[in-house]
């Protein structure tokens, strides 16, 4: 009798979902060679929010596009090193990697219900779920995101924070793997930040996904990860890579307890470092509960 060749989906499933190995990015400027990634490695676990900071233009975001495949035409990325996702190397656009951006990015002639229903019609998840799923996966996440009595405006009619829900609703309603979040709240006024962040929290127990959060607010990482990961200057190493132990979600009282402190200083401090505590390094980091 013949040996079976190992389970591939075993396989898989034993390894991390996310394997970032050895990636370096350089893009050429005319005759200038710009150097953005050094190295950077680190792997990634499901159901793990993961936050990265660093100084501005380190490129976190960079990371992002890497691992969601999202690449510039006629550019390599990365330039060396490997990136993979259940063990299979990332070569091109991943159905299971969406990204939620610093905007919005919806169709203003559509309806909240509509925008959210969108990629059902764009992507091959739509060939693999049933029309009668996916109408209730989009009444499903309008309840999580507390929009369901605004299910008929259109965009125009909401407010920034409104349209942010939209935004992650539409990749929620595919349940992906792996959540991109290219500093999604950057542009909300703090206590929508805030309730925005309290959103997340919630969203990500009902829907686990691994979550990379791009963010320059060490108080919004501190607020939202299991892990933060803090890069370099140009070209970015990783300098940190530490686990926030205080479960989720996080009392206020935490946030303003010794512990939470010396971690936030610690953070700020090694960013300040890598930064040479030049002004432009310093300015790069926002703190506020």
């Amino acid at each position: 009798m013949s040996t079976s060749a190992p389970d591939s989906t075993a396989a898989a499933n034993a390894s991390p979902l996310l394997t970032i190995e050895g990636v370096c990015q350089r893009f050429a400027n005319g005759p200038e060679i710009n150097h953005v990634l050094d190295g950077i490695t680190f792997t990634a676990e499901r159901s793990e929010t993961i936050c990265i900071l660093g100084p501005s233009g380190c490129g976190k975001s960079t990371i992002l596009r890497i691992v969601s495949g999202m690449y510039e035409r006629f550019i390599k990325m990365p330039t060396s090193g490997l990136v993979r996702i259940r063990g299979a190397e990332v070569t091109g656009p991943q159905d299971e990697v969406l990204t939620v951006f610093q905007r919005p990015v919806l169709k203003g002639w559509q309806n909240v219900k509509n925008n959210i229903a969108l990629p059902f019609r764009s992507s091959l998840w739509g060939q693999k779920i049933s029309p009668k799923e996916q109408d209730e996966r989009v009444r499903e996440v309008l309840d999580a995101v507390g929009l369901s009595d605004s299910a008929n405006l259109l965009p125009r009619q909401l407010s920034g924070g409104m349209q942010q829900r939209v935004s992650l609703a539409a990749r929620l309603v595919l349940r992906p793997p792996i959540l991109c979040m290219d500093e999604p709240f950057s542009a909300l006024d703090p206590q929508t930040r805030q309730d925005m962040q309290e959103l997340v929290l919630k969203i990500w127990r009902l829907y686990p996904c691994l979550a990379l959060f791009v963010t320059h607010d060490v108080t919004e990482a501190l607020r939202v990860a299991d892990r933060i990961i803090v890069l370099s200057t140009r070209p970015a190493t990783v300098i940190m890579d530490i686990t926030v132990a205080e479960p989720k979600p996080r009392a206020e009282a935490w946030f303003r307890s010794n512990e939470c402190s010396q971690l936030e200083q610690q953070i700020i401090a090694r960013i300040r470092e890598a930064a040479n505590t030049s002004a432009k390094g310093a300015s790069s980091i926002r703190v506020g509960v």
